[in-house]
């Protein structure tokens, strides 16, 4: 299955919704969209995963690199709607805590008053 990417808003917060499969492949294109909706739309990113079908470990530079590029530019990314075969390759991985997760959007913006105060 090919990578789906769209980008949305809500508040000050970019919303890249992801569907399809992560992996060595596709990855760049994640990092790319995510890139450009943090220089287009919000410095604060939120990557929505609930229709993600499947993703491998080359996922989690990619992660790390978009994580690192929010947070220099004074923003923030979370992680919505983790399915369970990314939340498996984040545990085996020792990296469940390595990025805020919730389950919608809006406990993102709830979550953080700085960032939707922007």
């Amino acid at each position: 299955m090919s990578l789906q990417l769209s980008t949305t808003r809500s508040g000050t917060f970019a919303v890249l919704s992801v569907a399809g499969d992560i992996d060595l492949e596709t990855a760049a294109q994640l990092g790319d969209a995510a890139l450009a909706a943090t220089q287009q739309d919000s410095r604060h990113l939120v990557l929505d995963l609930g229709e993600v079908t499947f993703m491998d470990s080359s996922c989690l530079e990619v992660l790390f690199s978009i994580q690192r590029r929010t947070v220099l530019a004074g923003g923030s990314l979370s992680l919505v709607d983790v399915p369970r075969n990314v939340l498996r390759v984040l545990t085996v991985t020792g990296l469940q805590d390595a990025f805020p997760t919730y389950a919608t959007v809006a406990e993102v913006v709830e979550a953080d008053p700085a960032a939707a105060a922007d």
